[in-house]
């Protein structure tokens, strides 16, 4: 049976490790660190939101290693988080209670003082605002592909029949139908007096009259039917 190597160990020495330069470094971390802003704290104190499984002793190590800070004194904290209702659809009251993942601090205290440097004023740099309008874009759009979306009022729809409602009363926008709105053109005689005029024909004005054998339907069924005067007697 073949054993497993320990790893920082020679393969001629197996009870002494290897010195750190002779390893293969690997820094491949599994874990999330971040830094707190705490200005209530004095300025050699730093406060951290750790993993649950991380404990005094790593997070010495990792002070010393990655940033070659001396921590003197390490205080955890496991806060718990309250217990909340899981919203299926956004809608408030349903769904089961849970209890979200418990937040653990730590803070440390240094030997060297640590000055927060100042907020930036601007969020320009890092485009802030195009990441939230497409996040909300998104957004939108899933919640109008979604099922839950045949049942709530179409609020886009809504605010431009409004907007168009109050042009049209205060008579910022005409009415016109919505061929005539397009530009359309119909060779039907009935449309012929509706129709947009173009060029030199747009200062005319339309046709006062129409056949009436076109536009209306009584006109036309009287013309085809006879009236019983006019027609031969069949009988002798």
């Amino acid at each position: 049976m073949v054993r497993a190597k320990p790893i920082g160990y020679s393969r001629f020495r197996w009870n002494k490790p290897l010195p750190y330069h002779e390893r293969k470094q690997i820094f491949l971390p599994e874990f999330v660190i971040a830094l707190i802003r705490t200005p209530h704290l004095p300025p050699r104190f730093a406060q951290f939101y750790v993993p649950l499984e991380f404990n005094k002793l790593d997070m010495r190590d990792y002070m010393k290693r990655v940033y070659g800070v001396d921590v003197l004194t390490i205080r955890s904290f496991v806060e718990q988080q309250k217990v909340t209702r899981e919203r299926k659809f956004g809608r408030p009251g349903y769904g089961p209670l849970r209890r979200p993942k418990s937040k653990k601090k730590m803070t440390i205290e240094m030997t060297q003082p640590f000055v927060w440097p100042e907020p930036p004023k601007s969020d320009e740099d890092w485009n802030k605002k195009e990441f939230y309008d497409s996040e909300k874009y998104t957004s939108e759009l899933q919640k109008e592909f979604s099922g839950q979306n045949a049942t709530e009022a179409p609020e886009s729809t809504r605010e431009s029949y409004k907007k168009q409602a109050k042009d049209l009363l205060e008579g910022k926008a005409a009415w016109r139908p919505t061929w005539q709105a397009l530009g359309l053109q119909y060779d039907r005689a009935a449309l012929k007096k509706f129709a947009v005029k173009k060029g030199s024909e747009a200062g005319t004005k339309p046709a006062a009259t129409v056949d009436a054998t076109a536009t209306s339907p009584t006109a036309s069924l009287s013309n085809d039917s006879t009236s019983p005067k006019d027609s031969p007697s069949t009988h002798s």
